[in-house]
């Protein structure tokens, strides 16, 4: 059984973007707990500064850098500022996303798409190619966030957000192959519906409300808890996972066995 440590991460540093808010916020919370000095990438700093304040309040180590993952020069100064604290970076989860919902083909827009593309997409693939580069030679771990609609359709989400999350498990999987060479472990974690700030209406109207609405997607009836895709970001992160690269880990509370 994987029982991590408080200092798992003594002496890292980790990039987590879209580190303010859902998971990106339990995974930089659990992973500064664990000792590595957390640098949250994201455009939102009154939130971030609130979780950054949360962690120090906690005994942790951690940063905000502002960045628009769709912009180079922002990965850049991202890279730039998180290795300045130890000449490195050791972990990097790429949490940052946007959602839409579903629009049938026919009526969805080239500004719906490329939105969805340039952010979920193209922002992942860049930030991961400065990310590798910078561990490359030192070795490190990268975690993608996915989303089990990178494994089938969706009735909610957009054409645009299901082909963002194919692409991120295919950038993860052809990532991995460079695993020997460049020492980085690439893997990727594809959550089911999990309790977001997105979830809160349906979660104001009572456990049954979410049971009737999860049942038919998830046999377990219930959200996921962010603070669980984060035990999974860190064991993938962690030495104990050495031998791990390109996987993906579902956690889905068994969404895609109905299937």
């Amino acid at each position: 059984m994987y029982c991590p440590s408080m200092s798992d991460f003594a002496g890292r540093t980790a990039v987590i973007t879209g580190g303010s808010s859902g998971i990106g916020a339990a995974v930089a919370r659990d992973l500064a707990q664990a000792g590595a000095h957390v640098v949250i990438v994201g455009r939102r700093a009154a939130a971030a500064d609130a979780i950054v304040a949360g962690i120090a309040a906690d005994g942790g180590s951690a940063e905000f850098v502002i960045a628009d993952i769709r912009r180079g020069d922002d990965i850049d100064n991202v890279i730039t500022r998180a290795t300045s604290h130890s000449g490195r970076i050791d972990i990097a989860v790429n949490s940052a996303g946007v959602f839409d919902r579903m629009r049938d083909f026919n009526t969805y827009t080239d500004d719906e798409w490329d939105e969805l593309i340039a952010t979920n997409l193209t922002g992942v693939f860049r930030c991961m190619r400065a990310e590798i580069a910078a561990m490359r030679g030192g070795g490190g771990s990268i975690v993608n966030i996915g989303s089990t609609v990178a494994h089938r359709g969706s009735h909610r989400a957009s054409p645009g957000y299901v082909a963002a999350k194919h692409g991120v498990l295919g950038l993860t999987r052809q990532a991995a192959l460079d695993t020997p060479t460049t020492q980085v472990r690439v893997n990727s974690v594809s959550p089911g519906p999990t309790l977001t700030d997105m979830a809160a209406p349906l979660v104001a109207e009572g456990p049954e409300a979410v049971r009737a609405a999860l049942t038919p997607l998830n046999p377990m009836g219930d959200f996921i808890d962010p603070a669980r895709i984060a035990a999974a970001v860190h064991y993938l992160c962690s030495d104990d996972a050495a031998d791990i690269t390109g996987v993906d880990l579902i956690i889905d509370g068994g969404q895609l066995a109905r299937l």
